[in-house]
């Protein structure tokens, strides 16, 4: 019989919600649903009990649970469902709840608790100097040098421009978003992908080379996270390494060793 600790981690997005089960330091199981930006502790449990039947895992040899939520309205229904469904208290994720990682804000309970996670991940692999680029409906750049969260960029994700763009511009369609051969578009479809994953490509990478300068230290790692990650990998050379689960990875560490667990 296993005795590794069994670990339910939640990663509330404001599109999709990434639940992960890990036993040990192995995730084991991984499902990406969308986030309701209204739900009641009887809905988010119907949602997990199902998951987890799926899994195979037992509620019973579930050991710590843990919470990351960018919708405030959602924690406490997430924190009363799997308090519920697992009976253990939830580690949420906060500036008070982040396992002494230094925090260079002057308000750290405005920084997102999605951020904290990526800077904990980091400091776990060992990394003092790093950046993570968190690619979701907003892109976040983490920034970490010599392992104290120092702050970062917010810009509007890929799938939030192109909302914007067809919401705004009333002859403008949404578009599948596949890299085009080349940047000038012969037509309007080409044309916006064009502008969105070229132009979101040259502002990762000119981000990425202002943060290096200011940061002024030598080496800094830099990882990727979130759905668009992988659309961009092949096609920039500034990137270190993809890892999908580094949130989920802060989040564990906070289940594991965090304290003042909620029910």
């Amino acid at each position: 019989m296993s005795t590794l600790p069994v670990v339910v981690v939640v990663d509330v997005g404001n599109s999709h919600t990434v639940i992960g089960i890990y036993r040990g330091e192995s995730i084991v199981e991984y499902w990406r649903i969308t986030t309701r930006p209204v739900a009641t502790s009887d809905e988010v449990m119907l949602r997990i009990t199902g998951l987890i039947h799926l899994s195979g895992v037992s509620q019973e040899d579930v050991t710590h649970l843990g919470l990351s939520t960018v919708v405030p309205m959602l924690e406490r229904p997430w924190v009363k469902a799997l308090h519920f469904v697992f009976k253990k208290p939830v580690q949420v994720v906060s500036h008070h709840n982040c396992l002494g990682l230094k925090l260079a804000y002057p308000n750290p309970s405005l920084l997102g608790a999605d951020r904290i996670c990526n800077a904990l991940a980091l400091r776990e692999q060992g990394v003092e100097n790093g950046i993570v680029v968190d690619m979701g409906t907003a892109t976040s750049f983490d920034v970490v040098k010599r392992s104290e969260f120092i702050g970062g960029v917010i810009v509007p994700g890929i799938s939030s421009s192109l909302e914007v763009l067809t919401q705004k511009a009333a002859r403008l369609m949404t578009v599948s978003l596949d890299w085009p051969q080349k940047v000038i578009g012969n037509n309007t479809g080409d044309a916006m992908r064009a502008g969105l994953l070229y132009g979101f490509r040259g502002q990762l990478e000119f981000l990425l080379a202002e943060i290096k300068c200011e940061m002024d230290i030598s080496p800094v790692k830099v990882l990727a996270t979130g759905g668009w990650s992988e659309l961009l990998m092949e096609h920039t050379n500034v990137i270190d390494a993809y890892d999908p689960y580094l949130t989920l990875q802060g989040i564990r560490m906070v289940a594991m060793h965090g304290e003042g667990g909620q029910s």
